[in-house]
């Protein structure tokens, strides 16, 4: 924001760090225990009267002098170059902060050049007592320096009461400082070990060289048992919050634990192999294939250490985006073009022909520090594939809220699509989209105006989201019911509900399903169905249901649509396409992405169960008993990234036919009635608060403009928002926000409830949930166009001779019915 922007891509700032930092450490740690090796050396040759033994510790003092003088010096000034570059801020915070303990290190270091030389070039100048004197002050700096720089690096982890004192010493003394140092300085004895073999190796005297090698093998095994004991300590000495951090974060680092565990047990029956069973054999190959060994067994085990500090440079201080806690507080919603100083004035405000340009620069400024583009590391191309653009804008929403291992998005809306265009646009491309596909028209099944009897039937859910017949994943209760009432015409007609059989057979398939009596109607076992066939896609599939008397007459019949997709949008997000080309359906690729979060995010296994061929039953587990409700677990936890107010948000996951009735005709959208998608799952959450997983998504999505106001808890599928919320006492609507008010029970429900004498099923006369009529799709109005010629409820404007035999003058059924 500060400061100008170092525009990185293939090999993004996290990969210089990484590289850099990880071998200018080795080196320096290897620059301290590799001092107290040759002085050790040195002293043994003399104890023994060795001038091999002096002339090896000669020719190591040598390598030694190039390797930490030389690439260490020049790798620690890359380092800090690197640093300034990427973070300026938190570099800042590290000059400021220690400007005290640098100007001491400096003296350190100044007095391990010094000594180091000395030692180096008056080996047959100084006696040995001055010499042994020298490499003593060599090591004392050294190891000065080591604590210094210790009390810096592990308060960019745990700052601890310097973020409340600002004091120097807290900042120094921090709660990891002493584990930290213990670690280090047993890794730096393993070093010096470690890097003795490498010169070991190339002693002629086979006798020496064994001697050494066994010698080297007693630092090596010691340091590598200190160390991962004090390794332990210090990733158990973490704050809570960042030992969480660094568990919840180790499916990222996943592959560095694994590194960890194998390269401890090599270093260990290496060094064992190389002291005890085959000095003789040991080579300069073997040597260094043992280093680098080293160097990924502390490398995994930095990776890990460093997952604790993100999001953050200096923890609680400085974002790794180079933007300060206090900066982005005050920056929370406001436009971060516009704020940073170093931005191209063309680019300060986003518009159709700068958008991807504007992307890039936000890239760089909120992205780049970590991630490459393409790169070997941290690649955002492979880790943003899966998505389509309004996914990576989603992700981004809730980018440091539910996963803390990243800082949340700063800027505008606008300014956060225009950064998901950019990333998208690098990438594949990916975009599940499918062109919406129209089944040819049915036409209405015949009505005689004299015939005896009346059938209405309607489906029992307004959509049913279902994954495949093949499913590897069940989100809801298998199959679609169907609901029906027979009715005797007359005045007054008469609900028939004995003596008579309902069934029902969807057209291309040959199973006949026969419905049961219920409370004053019929209902279906669940049919399976799927909206499409060898044909192509075919949205709401038709069904004849009929009438039979006791004697297999039929009495009536009908056709309705039942309300069925296999398009739900979890690929906006999981990746994976679609199952069958041009149609859709539930691909295995997504529901595994969608496993894989879930392991990571609750420590289950279905990604292994997946591959088992196992079934993923979600409703076994969040049946609202211990786990929580699976409409209250998707809402919720979707919502931390969900939180925009439009319908955009509902149709990321459900699909466009989710509402088809004539409020879709009258302007109406799904937060009119259940809410915007942030207190939409508070309600839901609210209703199952006593669940610690609910008391967390409550405070991760609880929109900022609520206030104080409190919203009345709602339990899915039993509380829905009451339809005389607007349509008060029947009438014409009063309001178009019906969110809030609920039901007060299954009984309630519109698709349960019955007219005011307590025969007619609402539905009956207006249709299914979410496809009132007259509904937008005309497949909905079958049954109206059948019995009316029109699509509207069926009784509205002087049709009440569907049922009835003559023309009823008064609402009958409720107030309001439009009889004129």
């Amino acid at each position: 924001m500060e400061y100008p922007i170092w525009h990185l891509t293939t090999f993004g700032g996290g990969f210089w760090i990484a590289v850099i930092a990880t071998l200018h450490v080795f080196v320096a740690q290897f620059a301290v225990g590799g001092g107290l090796f040759l002085v050790v050396t040195e002293k043994l040759a003399y104890k023994t009267e060795s001038s091999e033994l002096l002339d090896y510790v000669k020719k190591h003092s040598k390598f030694f002098l190039l390797l930490t003088m030389v690439f260490g010096g020049g790798s620690g000034v890359a380092l800090w170059f690197c640093m300034a570059l990427l973070s300026p801020e938190g570099t800042l915070v590290l000059v400021r902060e220690f400007l005290f303990a640098w100007a001491t290190e400096w003296v350190w270091f100044v007095g391990e050049v010094v000594a180091l030389l000395i030692y180096y070039y008056y080996w047959e100048k100084m006696n040995r007592r001055d010499h042994l004197i020298i490499g003593w002050f060599y090591f004392i700096f050294a190891f000065l320096s080591l604590l210094t720089i210790n009390g810096v690096v592990s308060f960019m982890l745990t700052p601890g009461q310097w973020v409340a004192t600002r004091s120097f010493w807290d900042a120094i003394f921090n709660p990891t400082f002493w584990p930290a140092l213990f670690f280090r300085t047993a890794l730096c004895g393993m070093l010096a070990g470690l890097f003795g073999f490498v010169t070991a190796a190339r002693i002629q005297d086979k006798s020496l060289r064994c001697k050494m090698v066994r010698f080297c093998g007693i630092w090596t095994l010691t340091g590598l048992a200190l160390t991962v004991l004090s390794g332990y300590w210090y990733l158990n000495s973490l704050p809570p919050e960042q030992a969480l951090l660094v568990a919840y974060k180790s499916h990222r680092v996943a592959f560095f634990m694994q590194v960890f565990k194998f390269t401890a047990p090599v270093l260990l029956f290496g060094g064992l192999f190389m002291a005890i069973c085959a000095p003789r054999r040991v080579n300069f190959s073997s040597a260094m294939l043992l280093l680098v060994v080293a160097l990924l067994f502390y490398g995994s085990f930095e990776f890990m250490r460093e997952a604790g500090r993100k999001p953050y440079v200096v923890w609680g201080e400085v974002y790794s985006t180079n933007i300060t806690v206090d900066q982005a507080r005050k920056l929370y919603g406001e436009s971060i073009l516009q704020n940073s100083k170093w931005i191209p004035q063309d680019l300060r405000e986003i518009n159709d022909d700068n958008r991807l340009e504007a992307g890039s620069w936000l890239y760089q400024m909120q992205c780049g520090p970590c991630h490459s583009i393409n790169g070997p590391m941290n690649d955002i191309v492979r880790r943003t594939s899966k998505y389509t653009t309004a996914g990576l804008d989603a992700f981004m929403s809730g980018m440091g809220r539910m996963n803390k291992y990243m800082p949340e998005f700063l800027g505008t809306e606008q300014e956060r699509r225009a950064l998901a265009e950019y990333i998208h646009s690098i990438g594949p491309g990916y975009n599940p989209a499918l062109p919406e596909q129209k089944s040819a028209k049915i036409e209405p099944a015949a009505f005689k105006p004299n015939q005896e009897y009346v059938l209405m039937a309607w489906p029992l859910e307004g959509l049913r989201l279902i994954i495949d017949k093949d499913r590897t994943m069940s989100i809801t209760d298998k199959g679609s019911v169907v609901r029906a009432q027979l009715l005797l015409r007359g005045d007054p007609p008469e609900v028939v509900t004995e003596d008579v059989k309902i069934v029902c057979k969807p057209q291309g398939m040959e199973e006949t399903f026969e419905f049961s009596a219920e409370d004053g109607y019929f209902q279906s076992s669940p049919i399976e169905i799927l909206p499409y066939t060898m044909n192509g896609y075919q949205p709401l599939p038709p069904v004849e249901v009929q009438a039979y008397d006791a004697d297999g007459k039929l009495l009536a019949s009908t056709t309705i649509v039942l309300p069925v997709s296999t398009r739900p949008g979890c690929n906006n997000c999981h990746g994976g396409g679609w199952n069958l080309p041009d149609q859709g359906a539930f691909s295995a690729q997504t529901a595994a992405d969608i496993a894989a979060v879930h392991d990571r995010d609750n420590h289950t296994d279905f990604k292994k169960r997946l591959k088992n061929s196992e079934v993923i039953d979600c409703m076994s587990c969040h049946d609202g008993d211990l786990q929580l409700d699976l409409s209250t677990a998707l809402h919720g936890f979707h919502a931390v990234y969900l939180r925009d107010t439009s319908n955009e948000t509902c149709m990321m996951c459900h699909p466009q036919q989710s509402l088809r009735g004539m409020h879709l005709d009258a302007g109406l959208e799904c937060i009119n009635c259940h809410g915007e998608m942030g207190k939409h799952a508070l309600a839901l959450l609210q209703s199952e608060e006593d669940k610690p997983v609910a008391q967390k998504l409550i405070k991760l999505v609880t929109p900022p403009d609520l206030g104080g106001d409190e919203l009345d808890p709602r339990k899915p599928w039993e509380q829905q928002p009451d339809c005389l919320t607007c349509h008060v006492e029947f009438g014409a609507p009063e309001s178009d926000s019906a969110f809030g008010k609920w039901t007060e029970g299954k009984e309630g429900l519109f698709s349960n409830r019955k007219d005011e004498m307590d025969a007619v099923m609402c539905a009956a006369c207006h249709n299914s949930p979410h496809a009132i009529f007259p509904a937008a799709d005309e497949r909905d109005n079958l049954r109206a166009l059948q019995y009316m010629g029109e699509a509207r409820p069926i009784g509205a404007a002087g049709t009440c001779t569907v049922c009835h035999e003559d023309a009823m003058g008064y609402p009958a059924h409720h107030p309001g019915m439009g009889l004129e």
